[in-house]
């Protein structure tokens, strides 16, 4: 180079937008003296031009949100954690609620119904219990033991999520006892959907959809990575 002053890289860093700085974007270089207020790229980012509520779609807000409800779970003594990502809460002797794991429950996104079994009915270990329908395709959870359908809860074909427990069964504690999980193996199970959202926000590349490119908001797991692999997880978290 000539005797002029040599470019410093920390000149470049000091240009860059803040989105750049942070990874959101991948080139933005500051032309507003960093007055980010009263900066149009930066309210085209943050949706603020349409809704002050919206906030950036991407990656993080995707995987948080999940993360945030998984943080939230506690294991729950007063409820029996059964295998294939089902739970009985006990109402009077040999009959209980039937649920949804809340740690399986945290990694569905639009769902748009559930089929249940039809009550008074026999259902025996390894027979359908609930298929769940969303956008992304559908998953079934089948029974780790014998038990008597006795009735359904809330309407299905509704709203499937506004209560965790989705039917009332009758079932000897003997059939509960021989597949139900312990505490230590709840809280592995709890740890693996834990360590699945942290390896897909660090390892997933960073998605955004401004008001200019027309692509489609990402608000749902299952758009971020996809129909297929979004199953996979599904299938991955049934014990």
């Amino acid at each position: 180079m000539n005797n002029g002053k040599k470019y410093k890289s920390t000149d470049y860093e000091m240009m860059k937008c803040i989105w750049m700085a942070s990874g959101i974007v991948e080139y933005k270089l500051c032309d507003n003296q960093f007055d980010c207020e009263n900066c149009q790229f930066d309210k085209m980012i943050r949706n603020l031009s349409s809704d002050k509520e919206t906030q950036l779609p991407n990656k993080i807000n995707v995987t948080d949100n999940i993360l945030d409800k998984l943080k939230s779970i506690r294991y729950d003594d007063k409820i029996v954690y059964l295998k294939n990502n089902l739970m009985v809460k006990e109402i009077c002797p040999d009959t209980f609620y039937l649920g949804l794991n809340p740690i399986f429950s945290s990694f569905l996104d639009t769902v748009s119904s559930m089929s249940v079994n039809d009550s008074g009915k026999n259902i025996f270990t390894g027979q359908k219990v609930i298929e769940i329908f969303g956008t992304w395709g559908s998953i079934s959870l089948t029974a780790p033991m014998n038990f008597l359908f006795y009735d359904k809860l809330g309407d299905t074909a509704d709203s499937s999520l506004k209560s965790q427990w989705f039917a009332i069964i009758g079932v000897f504690k003997h059939e509960i006892s021989n597949c139900n999980l312990y505490e230590e193996e709840w809280n592995r199970m709890h740890q693996k959907a834990v360590s699945l959202i942290e390896d897909i926000r660090s390892l997933e590349p960073i998605v955004v959809n401004t008001m200019l490119d027309g692509g489609t908001q990402i608000k749902f797991l299952h758009q971020l990575i996809g129909k297929k692999r979004y199953i996979d997880i599904l299938n991955s978290l049934i014990v």
